[in-house]
């Protein structure tokens, strides 16, 4: 089935949060000569946290209401894993790696929270499909007189 337009767009867009940790990642990387790959590492740490995240709640079983919750989940786990894998590579610990880890934290929750509700859209689209296909091919009640119930009482 295609995806919607709307569908669409919220793909691209999850694409788009997801790389952004890594486009960052790999402008410092070339910026220092490729000598600071700290930030690639980080990156990873930040979308692995938010995979686990993902993984554990079950993407495709979740509730329709319990989106704010999956995103609180993913920007936490991505966050605090992004600040452990930064403190393994030997960054010092400060602000500035507070607001990269939590920069990337919430691009990697926001990857994943458009694509969960691109999936969404697609199945939303698939259902009202599958419902007015549904419509469409029942055949349809004649409506009664009342001719076909017993109107002679206990007959």
């Amino acid at each position: 089935m295609k995806r919607s337009a709307r569908g669409r767009v919220l793909h691209v867009l999850s694409i788009v949060f997801a790389v952004l940790p890594f486009a960052f990642a790999v402008i410092r990387a070339i910026g220092t000569g490729g000598q600071d790959l700290r930030y690639i590492w980080v990156a990873l740490a930040a979308l692995g946290g938010a995979t686990a995240v993902v993984a554990a709640a079950g993407l495709h079983r979740r509730r329709r209401n319990a989106g704010a919750a999956l995103f609180a989940a993913m920007f936490v786990s991505a966050t605090l894993l992004a600040l452990v894998a930064a403190l393994l590579v030997g960054t010092i610990v400060g602000a500035g790696v507070s607001v990269v880890a939590s920069a990337f934290g919430f691009c990697s929750a926001a990857g994943y929270q458009l694509h969960v509700l691109a999936l969404d859209q697609r199945r939303e689209s698939a259902l009202l499909v599958c419902r007015l296909a549904c419509v469409c091919s029942r055949p349809r009640p004649v409506p009664s007189c009342g001719a076909d119930r017993n109107t002679l009482g206990d007959q």
